[in-house]
This record gives C-alpha cells, sequence and structure tokens, in this order.
C-alpha cells in the first residue's frame, strides 16, 4: 500500500500502513460462485502535523490558524474511528469477480475513496484487475494555507476520480506490477491569494491537477510461513501549480508472518521528492525526505467467534510512524498513528 492534497505524505502514509494481506499481493478470485467481502471496524489515535490538510471524516487534522510561514506546523492529536469495506460476486465458471468498497491502502492516505472494479483470473497469464476510482467523502483542505495566525484560514473539499490497473502473478511469478491514476480537484484554490501575489505566482502553487503511480513489487516466500517484499514506487504529481508539481519514488520492504492464530507484517520505507520550479514564497525549489515504519498484528480468536456468518473474528493492533523532512519549513509532516479492532471476512 501509493495524492498531492496534503503534501506527499498522504502517499507515504499508504506504503507505511499496509492492508489486511500479506504485501499486497491481490487476494485470488475464490473458486465458488456467490457473494464474498470483509469489513475492518476499527478505533485508534492520531498525532498529525501538517499545514496543509484541515479535516478527515469529520476529525481535525490542523488548526484554523496556521504556523507562521518559516515554521514547522504544530502537532494536534484526534481520536480516529474507521471501517472500511468491500463487497464482491464471484462467477466461479469465468474465474470472474466483481467488487465495491474501499481499499485499505487508500483509506490510510486520508482518501475515502470508493473503488467500482472487476478481477480476471487468466490462467499462467496471471490475475488482472482493473476498477474506477471516485470520492466518498471529500477530505478537507485550506483553501490557502498561506494565512499566518492569528488569521483564520476557510476549508474547501478535494475530490478525485480515476482508475487503478494491477496485474499480479505475471505468468505464474509473484511479480505484481501497478498504475494508477486519479484528476485531483480543489473545491476553491485560493493558494497565495492572502499574501497578494500575483497571478502568475499564485499559479505556481496551484494544487488541481493530475496524479500518476506507477509500482513494482515481488514476493519472496521462504520456510512456508514468511514473506519478504521489496518494492519500487514512482510517483508524478503533475498539478497545474509548477512549483507543487513534483517527481517522487520510494523504496519499500516488508516482511510478513503467517501463522495458525496470527499474522504479523512489518515495513519500512524511504524515499524522495523534486519539484519541478521554484516555490515563489520561499524563492527556492522544494526537496522532500520522507521515511517511514509500521507494524500490524492480526490475532485469530481462540474461541470461534463469528458474525453474521463470518469467518473466525480476528483483532488486529496496528502502529506507524512517518516523517517528511523539507527543506522548506513550512511543508514538514509528521504522523503518528495507532489502530486497533476487528476484521470480519465472509
Amino acid at each position: 500500500m501509493k495524492i498531492k492534497f496534503c503534501g506527499i505524505l498522504t502517499a507515504a502514509i499508504t506504503m507505511a500502513v499496509m492492508a489486511a494481506g500479506m504485501a499486497n499481493a491481490l487476494d485470488p478470485v475464490p473458486k465458488e460462485s456467490g457473494f464474498n467481502g470483509f469489513i475492518r471496524p476499527g478505533v485508534g489515535y492520531l498525532q498529525y502535523k501538517t499545514n496543509m490538510v484541515a479535516s478527515f471524516l469529520g476529525f481535525d487534522l490542523s488548526d484554523e490558524q496556521g504556523s507562521p510561514l518559516d515554521k514547522s506546523p504544530d502537532s494536534e492529536s484526534s481520536a480516529i474511528v474507521l471501517a472500511p469495506f468491500s463487497l464482491g460476486y464471484t462467477f466461479g465458471s469465468t474465474r470472474t469477480q466483481i467488487f465495491l468498497g474501499t481499499e485499505l491502502t487508500d483509506l490510510v492516505r486520508f482518501d475515502y475513496s470508493q473503488q467500482l472494479g472487476v478481477k480476471q483470473e487468466i490462467g499462467k497469464f496471471g490475475l488482472i484487475q482493473a476498477g474506477f476510482l471516485f470520492t466518498g467523502i471529500p477530505a478537507k483542505v485550506w483553501e490557502d494555507p498561506y494565512v499566518p495566525p492569528p488569521r483564520s484560514r476557510s476549508e474547501t473539499d478535494r475530490d478525485s476520480m480515476g482508475a487503478r490497473l494491477v496485474w499480479d502473478r505475471i505468468f505464474g511469478v509473484p511479480l505484481q506490477l501497478q498504475y494508477t491514476y486519479r484528476d485531483i480537484d480543489i473545491g476553491n484554490e485560493k493558494s497565495g491569494e492572502f499574501l497578494g501575489l500575483v497571478s502568475f505566482k499564485r499559479d505556481l502553487l496551484d494544487r488541481n491537477g493530475d496524479y500518476h503511480s506507477g509500482e513494482i513489487l515481488y514476493r519472496f516466500d521462504f520456510f512456508q510461513r514468511h514473506r519478504l517484499t521489496p518494492a519500487f514506487i514512482f510517483t508524478r504529481y503533475d498539478l497545474d501549480g509548477d512549483a507543487m508539481a513534483n517527481d517522487t519514488w520510494d523504496i519499500q520492504l516488508t516482511y510478513g508472518y503467517r501463522g495458525d492464530s496470527f499474522r504479523f507484517t512489518a515495513n519500512g520505507f524511504y524515499g524522495e521528492s523534486e519539484y519541478d520550479d521554484e516555490n515563489p514564497i520561499y524563492n527556492k525549489e522544494q526537496d522532500d525526505d520522507r521515511y517511514g515504519l509500521q507494524g500490524t498484528v492480526y490475532y485469530k480468536n481462540p474461541w470461534n467467534w463469528r458474525l453474521f456468518g463470518s469467518n473466525p473474528i480476528n483483532f488486529y493492533v496496528s502502529g506507524a510512524y512517518v516523517e517528511i523532512d523539507s527543506n522548506i519549513s513550512f511543508y514538514d509532516q509528521q504522523a503518528i498513528m495507532a489502530t486497533g479492532g476487528i476484521m470480519l471476512v465472509w
């Protein structure tokens, strides 16, 4: 688990907090026809530092009164409640599955997108998945993030639509390729207006535009229960503002263990971003270093508890730390997240 509305921390969290599966492998198409899916309700704690995101699912992530333009943002803390889900139907005879739901890797980058997609198993060719992405509940960002205290900033919606294509188990090899495209729309983009920047300089700060991300990963299984997955991700934020547009690359290493009663995943990543043009507020190009660590444990309840005909309930706890260190302090970002809950699978 992989958008620019709050800087690149959203993408960093995607890579730092993994989904329930073993290192992003697509689940195989079930052998029997019928419905299947999951729901993963949970609660947690989030400590977040950003000057760009206002709120997510109603939880405040930064203050109306932002930081001084030459300072890093202050931390904001919030409880958080999440319930990602996916519902699918399988046509066993054609090895086809259609599904609707939230990708966990989208949710943890504060992008509550829904995906309507299809997954097709094609013998030795592999497993193909294609989906249409659309915004479920928009995140809130600041119309003009560059309003220093004590003045207050105003919120606006950030929406996105796009598509995702995944090719997994390529010719029987545990190799996966993924491409994601999104069109990003900031409802009321006013970056730089308060500072009185001339029109062409405000245009350099425009956060609307296109997002392209390509990922390649390879899974190494060993000793039956263990998996190691290196991955490389390249992302192009082709935004309308050249000072916001950038090329980003990340390398990631994920370890997974699948036991009889519990599963464990852990991963770390490091990446860099290079921006296209000089920031008109700071008179230099922005550069970011980004890194993070994550761990999640799933425990199968020993009492065989089930709900609504599900498989035995799994409990989970997860923690993550992500840091983005920018050469412009205003864009520094940090997230510390701890969550716990249950996972139901049908």
